[in-house]
């Protein structure tokens, strides 16, 4: 983790990149999100939930960018950083929930909103777990890829 730190640093217009995408995500998330003719909470809006499962796969593309690893320890460490997004990514969203987003009609039980957070939060940093590893694969794959110029020639 100590040189995905380090390449994270070391890259500074790939990591702005992805905290451009993840702030404009959330700016998509706050516009976009549904609400009833009595302005009650609906739900996420179809491109904010698209983007939210759009950013583990960019998340794991950056990691094995940036990651410089071995194989098995890049695709290691992008399932860590998917795991460690996704409980973020959650949490942000919990904030939102509490702060700004507007409340639902007849809202549940407390202990039934908690428990459906911490059931929502491992279900979504399990599913960023698998994106990252995706994305990192994907990323790997394309940058193993020989480059080649006009006439198929490889470079020099």
């Amino acid at each position: 983790m100590r040189d995905l730190w380090q390449g994270l640093r070391s890259h500074p217009a790939t990591t702005a990149m992805l905290l451009a995408a993840w702030l404009a995500t959330w700016i998509v998330t706050i516009v976009t999100w549904k609400r009833d003719a009595a302005g009650h909470s609906v739900g996420m809006a179809p491109a904010g939930i698209a983007l939210h499962f759009a950013l583990p796969l960019l998340v794991g593309a950056v990691v094995a960018l940036v990651g410089g690893s071995a194989s098995a320890l890049r695709l290691r460490t992008c399932a860590l950083a998917g795991l460690g997004f996704g409980l973020v990514e959650f949490g942000v969203l919990a904030v939102v929930d509490l702060f700004w987003l507007p409340s639902v009609e007849a809202p549940p039980p407390v202990l039934e909103q908690v428990a459906g957070a911490a059931v929502g939060a491992v279900l979504y940093a399990a599913i960023c777990v698998v994106l990252s590893i995706g994305g990192g694969a994907l990323s790997a794959a394309v940058a193993a890829r020989p480059q080649s110029g006009p006439g198929g020639q490889g470079r020099r």
